[in-house]
């Protein structure tokens, strides 16, 4: 692996670890605690746990297509109704199946990252946000985005 790729992958890992530990330490109780959001469309801990479930995976699918030379996601999509639908997709999960897929998609992010060449890192799509990015930048956004919602999780729970 490649010294860019190494430093990728501890980043990313370093991110996965403290925002698991963090996870992981919820109470059934905490899950249920209304967490900054929408004023209207409001949020509990568990809302936010979903949310990354379903951007983690779909993180990996915009890099795997951002790579390929494909659009990572279409052109009229609506980052805020699909995080507003995002939270209704998984209803009966518990928080603890919610964080093994959070797990299974770190893997596979991993994976990818194993597979993607230095020239792929360079590659650019426009993200879920709307902005243009490197598959490097795709990879570190995914991570940056589960930990800073983990750490928004830590103060609206008083961790």
């Amino acid at each position: 692996m490649s010294a860019r790729k190494d430093a990728l992958r501890q980043a990313i890992s370093a991110d996965n670890a403290a925002s698991l530990d963090l996870l992981k330490r919820l109470t059934p109780e905490q899950w249920a605690h209304p967490v900054p959001s929408e004023e209207d469309a409001p949020w509990t801990a568990r809302d936010v746990l979903v949310h990354l479930a379903i951007s983690e995976a779909g993180h990996v699918g915009q890099i795997t297509r951002c790579v390929a030379g494909e659009a990572p996601v279409p052109d009229d999509f609506d980052l805020r109704r699909f995080n507003r639908s995002s939270i209704k997709k998984r209803p009966d999960k518990s928080p603890a199946d919610l964080v093994a897929e959070i797990e299974t998609a770190h893997r596979q992010m991993l994976d990818l990252l194993e597979k993607v060449t230095d020239a792929d890192l360079d590659k650019t799509g426009r993200h879920a946000r709307g902005d243009v990015l490197t598959a490097e930048q795709f990879f570190r956004r995914c991570a940056e985005h589960r930990r800073q919602h983990a750490e928004e999780l830590k103060r609206a729970v008083n961790l």
